[in-house]
C-alpha cells in the first residue's frame, strides 16, 4: 500500500495536505491502522454479498426477501468505506444550488478541465472525480450492476437516458402520494458516476473530487440521500452560491442541517468580477461586485446571515471567500495570469481564491481533520455493524426459518394421499348438481312471477307520479325507478337464499356421492358436511350484486313536442329532446308537472311506458336467471368449489407441487446458511471493531503520521479521544462514500 505523508509545500495544491506518496515500504501507524481496518471488513464483505446475493436470486415471496436491499446497500456503504480507508483519499464535497459555479470550482481545484461532469446537472447522484492517466468513466447502479465507458457521448447518452426513466418513475410516485426512494422504486436508477481523467494536481495528491446533485432541482431527493450518507461524518464541505443569490432566503433553508452534517464548511461567494453598472452620466464604471466584493460579503453578514450561520462563523466552523471562479479556473488550467479588466481589480478575486486554497489545506493538514479521518471510520463501521445486527435479528428471519420448517413436514405428508386424491381429483363434481339446480328454477319461477307483479304496478305508479312532479328524467331513473328494481333484486335474492338452504339436504352438501369416494374424502381429510355447512353459513344475499342499468327510460325514446321556436328555428327532434330533457347521457333538466303534460301528453307517457316494459322484462328475466345462477356458484365455490379446491391444491402438492416445495426447500436452506455465515462473520467483524477503537481510538492522532520502527513498535502516547458513538439504526439508508479527505 503506498502510504500518505502529511507534510507539503504550501500553496502546491488545496489538497497537497492529503498527502504525497513516499515509499512503499515505509509503514505508518495509520497505514498500520488502514491495513488492519480493511482486513475486517473485507471478510465481512463476502459472506455479505453473498446473502444479498442469494435473497436477489430467491423468489418474491420468500420471507426476508426484503432484506436484500438494506443488506446491499450496507455493503454498498461498507466496500466504499473499506476503499475510502485502505487508499486514505479524500474526498471533497461540494454543493450548492444548480449553475452556481461548482463546475467551474472543480476545474479550479484540479487544475484540469473536468466540467464535462456536469452534462446532466439535475441527475441526483454523487459524481466522483479523479485521476486516471487515461479517461475512464464508469455509472453504479442501486442494483449494485456497473457500466464502465471508454467514450463520453456514450456515457451522456446513457446518462440522459437513465435520466429520463428516473423522471417518469417519479411522476408515477408523486400519483400514488409515495416518498419516492430509487433504491424501492427503481432501482435500476443510477447511484453515482466515477470520472477518471487527466485531472493535473489530482494526480499527486489523490484526491476524489465528490460533485453533489444540484439544490432545488426537481428531484430532490437527491440532495436528501446527500444530508443523510454523510450524516455520521466530521470532514469539511465547500458550499458554492452565486452573488446573485446570496440574498435569497431559499438559498440557506438547508443550511442549519448541512452545519451539523460537517465540521467545517467553507461558502464560496462565486463573483463575476467583470460585471458594470451604469453611471449617471451614462458611462460604464465597475460594479461593486467588481470593485469591492468584500462589501457584498460584510452586507451579507450583517443583514441577511442566519443565527445559525453567524455562529458557525463565530466559532470558525464557517468560512466565507469571494471568488470569481470563472477567472480563478482560467487562470489555473491555462497558467497565464488574468489581464486586470478596464476599471476593475481582477487580483483581488484571486488572491480571495488562494486564501481558500491556504485555508482548506491547513484544515486538512490539521490534526482536527486527521483524528476526524480515523474516528469517522470506526464510527461509521460501528453503525454498519448495529444496522446490521439488526436486520439479522429481524422477525423476517425467524419466520424464515419457521417457514422452512414447515415446508419439509409438508414434503413428508403429500405422498400418502396422492391415490386416494387421484381418484377424487377425476369424478366431474359439477354435474351431482343438477338436480339441486332444477329444483330451485322451478321454485324461483312460481315465487318470482308475484313479486313481478308488485313491483310493475309501482314501476307504472312512479310515472304518473313524474308527471305531476317537477323532477328529471335523470331522477326518475336513479332515484325512483332504480331503487324500485333494486328492491324486487333484493326480494327475490332473500327468497332464492331461503329456497336454497332448504333444498340442500345435510350429510352430503347437496352432493350424491357413493361410497367408495366417502371412503377417499375420509382418508385426505374432507369431510362434505361440514363444507356444506359452512357454505350455508357463509351464503349472503348481499354479497349477490347484480349491477342493474342507471336508465331505464332513455329520453331518446320519448316523442317532445315542439314548441314555437322550436318550429321557428327548424331544431331536430333530438335538439329538442335535449333542450327539453338535458344530456341524453344523462338528462338532468328539471321539468315542471305542467310542462310535462303539455309537451309529453299521453303519447309521451305511452312511450315511457313502453319503454320502462322492455327494460323491467329484461330486467325481471335476467335478475332471476342471474340470482339462481348467483346463488348456485356462490354455493358450488363454497361448498362443492370448495371440496375440488381441496382436491386440487392436495394433489397439486403431491405431484406438480412437490418440485415447487422442493426448490422452496433449497432455497430456504441456502438463504439460511448464508444468514448464518454472515451473522457469525459480523460478530467476529463487531469485535474486531471494538479492538481497533481499544488499540487506536485514544492514539496521540501526531502519532498515527510518523513511520514505524520495522523491529518494534512506537511508544504510543494515549491522550482521550472521542469513543465510539452508539448511533441509532437507519432501516434502509441508502449511503454513499463519507466526506473524509484523503490521507
Amino acid at each position: 500500500m503506498s502510504e500518505r505523508f502529511w507534510s507539503c509545500p504550501a500553496h502546491n495544491f488545496l489538497l497537497t495536505a492529503s498527502a504525497l506518496p513516499i515509499a512503499s515500504t515505509m509503514r505508518t501507524l495509520l497505514s498500520q491502522f488502514c491495513e488492519e481496518f480493511d482486513a475486517v471488513v473485507q471478510d465481512l464483505l463476502a459472506p455479505l454479498t453473498e446473502t444479498s446475493v442469494a435473497l436477489d436470486a430467491a423468489t418474491e415471496e420468500l420471507s426476508g426477501r426484503e432484506l436484500r436491499l438494506p443488506l446491499r446497500d450496507i455493503a454498498h456503504q461498507l466496500r466504499a468505506l473499506a476503499e475510502k480507508v485502505a487508499a486514505q483519499q479524500a474526498y471533497v464535497l461540494i454543493f450548492g444550488p444548480l449553475k452556481s459555479g461548482k463546475s467551474t470550482l472543480m476545474n479550479a481545484l484540479a487544475a484540469s478541465y473536468v466540467s464535462e461532469v456536469s452534462s446532466l446537472p439535475a441527475y441526483p447522484c454523487m459524481v466522483y472525480v479523479s485521476h486516471s492517466e487515461t479517461r475512464e468513466y464508469a455509472i453504479t447502479r442501486y442494483t449494485g450492476a456497473v457500466e464502465t465507458f471508454t467514450d463520453p457521448t456514450a456515457l451522456h447518452l446513457a446518462i440522459h437516458r437513465a435520466h429520463g426513466e428516473l423522471a417518469e418513475q417519479v411522476r408515477a410516485t408523486d400519483g400514488k402520494d409515495e416518498l419516492f426512494d430509487p433504491a424501492i422504486h427503481y432501482p435500476k436508477a443510477i447511484r453515482r458516476v466515477d470520472f477518471k481523467l487527466p485531472a493535473g494536481e489530482l494526480a499527486e495528491s489523490g484526491a476524489v473530487m465528490v460533485d453533489t446533485p444540484g439544490l432545488y432541482s426537481r428531484m430532490k431527493f437527491g440532495y436528501d440521500r446527500m444530508t443523510r450518507d454523510f450524516r455520521n461524518a466530521a470532514a469539511c464541505a465547500i458550499f458554492v452560491v452565486k452573488t446573485d443569490n446570496l440574498f435569497l432566503e431559499q438559498v440557506f433553508e438547508e443550511f442549519n442541517e448541512l452545519l451539523e452534517l460537517f465540521s467545517r464548511i467553507f461558502l464560496v461567494v462565486n463573483i463575476d468580477s467583470t460585471k458594470r453598472d451604469l453611471a449617471p452620466d451614462g458611462q460604464l464604471r465597475p460594479s461593486l461586485e467588481q470593485a469591492d466584493p468584500k462589501r457584498i460579503i460584510e452586507a451579507f453578514e450583517t443583514l441577511a446571515m442566519t443565527a445559525p450561520l453567524k455562529a458557525a462563523a463565530e466559532d470558525g466552523r464557517l468560512k466565507i471567500y469571494p471568488v470569481d471562479l470563472l477567472q480563478a479556473a482560467s487562470e489555473r488550467l491555462s497558467g497565464i495570469p488574468a489581464a486586470t479588466s478596464a476599471g476593475g481589480d481582477v487580483t483581488a478575486p484571486l488572491a480571495s481564491f488562494s486564501s481558500f486554497q491556504d485555508d482548506l489545506t491547513d484544515y486538512l493538514n490539521s490534526t482536527e481533520y486527521l483524528v476526524a479521518f480515523l474516528g469517522d471510520s470506526l464510527r461509521r463501521a460501528d453503525f454498519l455493524m448495529v444496522e446490521l445486527d439488526t436486520l439479522l435479528e429481524s422477525p423476517a428471519i425467524e419466520k424464515l426459518r419457521t417457514e422452512s420448517r414447515a415446508i419439509t413436514e409438508d414434503l413428508n405428508r403429500c405422498n400418502a394421499r396422492l391415490e386416494s386424491l387421484r381418484t377424487l381429483d377425476t369424478e366431474n363434481w359439477k354435474a351431482r348438481f343438477g338436480t339441486l339446480a332444477a329444483n330451485l328454477a322451478k321454485r324461483a319461477g312460481d315465487h318470482s312471477a308475484r313479486i313481478e307483479e308488485r313491483t310493475i304496478a309501482v314501476l307504472e305508479g312512479a310515472v304518473d307520479s313524474w308527471f305531476r312532479s317537477d323532477d328529471s328524467l335523470d331522477f326518475l331513473n336513479r332515484d325512483v325507478l332504480g331503487p324500485v328494481l333494486s328492491g324486487h333484486h333484493e326480494e327475490l335474492g332473500i327468497f332464492l337464499e331461503k329456497a336454497l338452504r332448504e333444498a340442500v339436504r345435510s350429510g352430503d352438501a347437496g352432493i350424491g356421492i357413493t361410497s367408495a369416494q366417502r371412503n377417499h374424502l375420509a382418508l385426505v381429510g374432507i369431510n362434505l358436511e361440514e363444507i356444506g355447512q359452512e357454505a350455508l353459513l357463509e351464503l349472503d344475499v348481499n354479497s349477490i350484486h347484480f349491477e342493474a342499468p342507471s336508465t331505464w327510460i332513455p329520453c331518446s325514446e320519448v316523442p317532445v313536442k315542439r314548441g314555437f321556436w322550436d318550429w321557428v328555428l327548424f331544431r331536430s327532434q333530438a335538439r329538442v329532446r335535449a333542450k327539453f330533457f338535458g344530456p341524453s347521457a344523462r338528462p338532468t333538466s328539471k321539468i315542471i308537472g305542467p310542462t310535462k303534460s303539455k309537451r309529453l301528453g299521453k303519447v309521451g307517457r305511452q312511450a315511457m311506458l313502453a319503454s320502462l316494459k322492455e327494460s323491467r322484462e329484461q330486467f325481471f328475466e335476467k335478475c332471476s336467471a342471474d340470482l339462481r345462477e348467483a346463488f348456485l356458484d356462490a354455493y358450488s365455490n363454497s361448498a362443492l368449489g370448495t371440496l375440488e379446491s381441496m382436491i386440487g391444491q392436495k394433489l397439486e402438492g403431491v405431484t406438480n407441487r412437490h418440485t415447487d416445495l422442493q426448490r422452496q426447500h433449497n432455497e430456504h436452506r441456502r438463504v439460511l446458511d448464508n444468514l448464518d455465515r454472515l451473522t457469525a462473520q459480523s460478530d467476529r467483524a463487531s469485535l474486531s471493531v471494538g479492538g481497533l477503537w481499544s488499540e487506536y481510538g485514544n492514539t496521540d492522532p501526531t502519532l498515527l503520521k510518523l513511520p514505524l520502527n520495522q523491529e518494534s513498535e512506537p511508544v504510543v502516547e494515549l491522550i482521550p479521544l472521542e469513543p465510539p458513538l452508539v448511533v441509532e439504526t437507519v432501516s434502509n439508508s441508502e449511503v454513499d462514500l463519507e466526506v473524509e479527505t484523503e490521507l
